[in-house]
């Protein structure tokens, strides 16, 4: 936690408000801290003014001010994660969670391995298609490191990895860098980080040599939304703009400023941007736009859509039609969905009947298929003609004159079966 003591005068919270002295520790607290020292100069200069022509002068509510303070600040400078607060009991609560580094770190852990170290999910999707979910990148990089290598190695033999980042709400860079060694072939420059107060850059590089002698070479895509932030966006900016990921989903949230508390006295904590994140290529990060996608496409489709965009490829890249069969069927599969008010039994009623050995019937508004061996599917629609039937068997049906003439099961490992209707 950052917390810088600004001590221009007296921390004790007073029924009648020093504004002089708490303007000049804001500004101080500003001149000192905030990541544009130029912005900040601006935002100094606009607060003296306000002082002077007697913005403060009738506001008695300490919670008022600060809501005042924050408003002009923003107005000389727009910054969504400079805020202003009234909290008199700020510096009695950081002191209570001052803890040793050690007994920090040792509670960190213990919290980590309760959460899996934000590791949700690792397995692999029809197709050999890689799915990993994660929702924080953990800062206990050597503990976690079992189970990242793990979440990883798991899917390292797939063909394309798809990672989760809807519900990662960031963490530790040199997390993202961990992750990041696994997915380059070669040492990659990611994300710098400059921090204001000490006037000094990070650079952060991706390093094979830390991936566990694990290379995830295979085509990786990001899915994303509006929740993923800070560094989830790291991760996500790194990899897009080093031409290593494609992103599909929402636009992030759009933070690239890490931000602290300052104590300025007299009760009040404004929170200060003190660091910000510098791509070498685009010279600049996400702060305030987020991270645009590749492909857009809401949050709750974004899962779907990757894998479509990975199977569309292998049936562009297919080495004949066999293979292209197989992943046209993936693609069709994804698209199989519930009953709803867009399909009737008026749609439906074609394709009933009895087909060779195989007897299709509509009950309660769904398709249902009989076989010979006395097993029933539920067929789940991918348009009125066309249903998922299984998990490895799909059904069309060629509708002539208003009624199925034929049906045609297709298998997921490629086989085609076509029965005519019968007499």
């Amino acid at each position: 936690m950052l917390i810088t003591v600004i001590p221009t005068f007296a921390q004790k919270t007073q029924t009648s408000i020093n504004m002089p002295a708490l303007v000049d520790s804001v500004g101080k607290a500003l001149n000192d801290t905030y990541i544009f020292p130029d912005k900040s100069r601006v935002m100094i200069e606009y607060l003296r003014k306000q002082l002077k022509a007697g913005r403060y002068k009738d506001i008695k509510d300490p919670i008022k001010i600060a809501s005042a303070l924050e408003t002009d600040l923003k107005t000389a400078h727009r910054d969504d994660h400079l805020r202003v607060h009234y909290d008199p009991e700020f510096l009695k609560r950081a002191k209570a969670i001052d803890v040793p580094p050690d007994t920090m770190r040792k509670r960190e852990v213990i919290d980590g391995r309760k959460d899996n170290f934000n590791f949700k999910q690792s397995i692999i999707l029809n197709g050999n298609i890689g799915y990993v979910e994660f929702t924080g990148f953990n800062p206990m990089i050597e503990e976690a490191k079992p189970i990242i290598s793990a979440a990883f190695r798991f899917v390292s033999n797939t063909d394309a990895v798809i990672v989760d980042l809807r519900s990662n709400g960031g963490g530790s860079p040199f997390m993202v860098r961990q992750i990041a060694s696994y997915f380059v072939s070669e040492r990659t420059r990611l994300n710098d980080i400059y921090d204001r107060r000490a006037n000094k850059t990070m650079e952060f590089w991706a390093d094979p040599a830390d991936a566990e002698n694990m290379n995830l070479s295979m085509p990786l895509y990001i899915i994303t939304s509006k929740g993923t932030f800070s560094g989830a966006e790291d991760f996500t900016y790194a990899m897009q703009v080093n031409k290593r990921a494609i992103v599909v989903g929402e636009t992030t949230g759009g933070g690239a400023h890490p931000t602290g508390p300052v104590w300025v006295g007299l009760g009040y904590v404004i929170d200060i941007p003190f660091a910000r994140s510098i791509n070498y290529i685009t010279k600049t990060d996400w702060e305030g736009t987020g991270v645009t996608p590749d492909v857009s496409v809401s949050q709750e489709k974004a899962l779907v859509k990757a894998q479509e965009l990975i199977l569309n490829e292998r049936i562009k890249t297919a080495n004949d039609d066999h293979a292209r069969s197989q992943a046209q069927w993936l693609v069709d599969a994804l698209h199989a969905h519930d009953y709803n008010a867009s399909i009737t039994e008026k749609d439906l009623a074609p394709c009933v009947g009895d087909y060779d050995r195989f007897k299709i019937r509509l009950t309660s508004g769904k398709l249902y298929l009989h076989d010979h061996l006395g097993r029933t599917f539920l067929m789940m629609p991918v348009d009125t003609n066309h249903f998922l039937a299984s998990d490895w068997l799909q059904v069309k049906f060629n509708i002539k004159d208003g009624i199925g003439s034929q049906m045609v099961l297709s298998g997921k490992p490629g086989w085609v079966d076509v029965y005519d209707r019968n007499k």
